[in-house]
C-alpha cells in the first residue's frame, strides 16, 4: 500500500504528500462552500471535509507495515488507517458536486470537465475496491506482499489530486 512509503529513513516524503493532498483538499473545501451553496454542494462540502480530515490523519500518525495482523496493530497505525478511509471521502463527495452541475444552470460550464473528472476518480475506486476484494480474501482479510493492491492505491490517489484540479480550476471560474 501506498502509506508504507511513510516507513523508513525517507518516509516524510511520503507523510509529506499526505498533508499535502490535506491542504489541497482543505483549499478545495473552502472554495466549494463559497460556490456550492445547495443541498448537494454542502454535502459535497461537508464530504471533502471529511476527507481532508483523513489525510491529515494519515500525514500525522503513521502506519503500520502491511504484514501487520490487525490485532496486532499500533494506536498510531489504527489512526492511520481511520484516517486512510476518511480520505475517501473525496470519492464520494465528487458525486454531490456533479449532481449539483446539473441541477443548476450557473454551473453548466463546468460540467463535462467535473463530469468527467469524477468518472475517472470512481473508475480508479472501483479498480481498487475490486482489487481488495480479490486479494484480502487469500490473505485472511489482512495486507501483504500478497495483498497485490499497491498500483491501484498510486492510481487512486493520482486520480483524486486531478479531481481536486480540475474541481478548483473550474469551480472559482463560476459567476456567483
Amino acid at each position: 500500500p501506498i502509506s508504507e512509503y511513510a516507513l523508513g529513513d525517507k518516509g516524510w516524503m511520503m507523510r509529506l504528500a499526505f498533508l499535502s493532498m490535506a491542504v489541497s483538499i482543505g483549499t478545495a473545501t473552502i472554495i466549494s462552500f463559497k460556490f456550492y451553496k445547495k443541498i448537494p454542494g454542502i454535502i459535497g462540502s461537508i464530504l471533502l471535509a471529511i476527507s481532508c480530515i483523513g489525510f491529515l490523519l494519515a500525514g500525522i500518525f503513521n502506519t503500520d507495515p502491511a504484514i501487520t495482523l490487525h490485532g496486532d496493530m499500533t494506536t498510531t497505525g489504527t489512526i492511520h488507517s481511520v484516517g486512510a478511509g476518511f480520505s475517501g471521502m473525496i470519492v464520494f463527495g465528487s458525486l454531490f458536486f456533479v449532481w449539483q452541475s446539473y441541477k443548476h444552470q450557473m454551473y453548466s460550464e463546468i460540467r463535462k470537465p467535473l463530469t468527467y473528472a469524477t468518472l475517472l476518480l470512481w473508475v480508479s475506486e472501483i479498480v481498487l475496491i475490486v482489487s481488495m476484494a480479490i486479494y484480502l480474501p487469500r490473505n485472511d482479510g489482512n495486507l501483504g506482499p500478497e495483498v497485490l493492491i499497491g498500483w491501484q492505491g498510486r492510481f487512486m490517489i493520482l486520480c483524486a489530486a486531478i479531481w481536486i484540479l480540475v474541481f478548483a480550476k473550474h469551480t472559482i471560474k463560476i459567476k456567483v
